[in-house]
């Protein structure tokens, strides 16, 4: 851990202790039920044991509802202090079990400090919203002032939570805060939603009947396996996708791991760009089955030795649109296959199946095309043995502008080892690519 991601970690705790203190100044409206105080803790403790891995180093629990029924019962300063201290009980426990696997604790010290500090911070902002600024007297009396009042305290709190745990992941990982959130928020806005809203809900049916809090912990359990499941099913389709992907790698031994392969190229090609990370692993799932449509083509063709006769030339075309139509059926790839429709397309506009030239082709695909024709060269076929490096790269060089993006096959050069930046070749006379990228098939191109 580096000394500012330390430093960050720990300075909320001195805010989030002081804030209860100010907030002993608010005066109480009501007394405050001990035993609805105690299970709402538990019941927090409890829920925060549970998390979802939404994305790498973030995870996610349905503990907010529980943290908004404590604003909207109880004065700000008990609420930020029962938090606080919900907190500090579930992340203790985790604290003191350890990963069956790893052997390492499922939460560390500093995390704990964290999460608490953070969690209270962002109750006492909701707090300061439901009981100051918006609250129902403010906004009106009745059901639609109370129900006012208490989505913005919720959307206050899941601001300033959310605000404080991406910048943590960004500093962890690298990677932009705002494109962490993006990422997260995709696979859990609506639930997280769902969660305020039965935190209000608990709020409401509890007070002043505390053991209807445990009834109403069905539905936050209900919304936190919601939450899990839909992040196991996006796992498994793309998992599942990729399988699919791979039966056509695995028809041809000369083809095996060729999709990973052209995926980790294109990778390495698309943050030469300073792609957000989203659009990275945007184009890294297009091109794991950016292939999938040969699954479609018979045996006989994909595997022929030669030369590809104009019909099975014309079969062999049609894979790119036949992997678009499977992956349309999968949300989780609406964007990319778009990415695999188009990786065939060329920068003069000969390629195929639509004939799109130059920046019509989407970046991504771009990028796809350059690392699918080094992999495809680079590879024994049954038609040749691979070919050296420097003769694939003077492939690309040859084709650069005129059947691959220029931008790209620079940005990808530069990911080989030992790579330098390339002089800018502006000839046009130095002859078409020898290699027709198509995986499976190669020849001469003609004018």
């Amino acid at each position: 851990m580096t000394p500012l991601l330390r430093a960050y970690f720990l300075a909320p705790a001195a805010p989030a202790v002081a804030i209860v203190l100010l907030m002993l100044g608010f005066a109480a409206t009501s007394a405050a039920d001990p035993v609805l105080m105690v299970l709402l803790v538990v019941l927090g403790a409890l829920t925060a044991n549970f998390p979802v891995m939404v994305s790498p180093r973030y995870k996610t629990d349905a503990a907010p509802a529980i943290d908004l029924a404590l604003v909207l019962l109880f004065p700000p300063a008990t609420a930020v202090a029962l938090v606080g201290l919900s907190r500090i009980l579930g992340d203790g426990l985790l604290f003191l079990r350890r990963n069956p696997v790893t052997g390492k604790r499922r939460r560390r010290l500093i995390d704990l400090v964290f999460n608490t500090s953070q969690l209270m911070i962002a109750a006492a902002a909701a707090a300061v919203v439901y009981r100051g600024l918006a609250s129902p007297a403010e906004l009106g009396s009745g059901l639609v002032g109370q129900l006012a009042s208490a989505g913005l305290a919720a959307g206050v709190m899941y601001v300033v939570s959310i605000s404080m745990v991406v910048v943590a992941a960004g500093l962890m990982t690298g990677r932009s805060p705002f494109q962490i959130w993006v990422e997260s928020a995709g696979l859990e806005l609506k639930q997280t939603a769902a969660i305020y809203v039965t935190g209000y809900l608990l709020a409401v049916v509890s007070n002043g009947r505390p053991w209807l809090a445990i009834v109403m912990m069905g539905p936050v359990a209900g919304l936190q396996l919601a939450l899990h499941r839909s992040v196991q099913l996006r796992e498994q389709t793309v998992s599942a996708v990729e399988s699919m992907a791979d039966v056509v790698d695995h028809r041809d031994p000369y083809t095996f791991q060729h999709s990973q392969s052209v995926a980790d190229n294109a990778v390495r090609t698309a943050r030469k760009f300073g792609l957000p990370d989203r659009e990275v692993e945007l184009i890294r799932l297009a091109a794991r089955v950016h292939d999938l449509g040969k699954i479609a083509v018979p045996d006989e063709v994909l595997h022929k030795q030669g030369r590809l006769t104009d019909a099975e030339f014309a079969l062999m075309k049609k894979h790119p649109e036949t992997g678009a139509e499977i992956l349309a059926k999968f949300p989780q790839y609406k964007r990319g296959r778009e990415l695999v429709l188009a990786h065939h397309e060329r920068m003069d506009g000969r390629g195929y199946p639509r004939g799109l030239s130059g920046s019509a082709i989407p970046l991504g695909a771009r990028v796809i095309a350059v690392a699918d024709a080094w992999d495809a060269m680079t590879s024994d076929r049954p038609y040749r043995t691979a070919l050296d490096p420097e003769v694939a790269l003077g492939e690309l060089l040859r084709g650069r502008g005129t059947q691959w993006d220029a931008e790209v096959v620079d940005a990808f050069a530069l990911t080989l080892p030992g790579a330098v930046a390339l002089e800018p070749d502006h000839r046009t006379d130095i002859g078409r690519p020898l290699l027709r990228s198509l995986g499976a098939v190669a020849g001469v191109l003609t004018s």
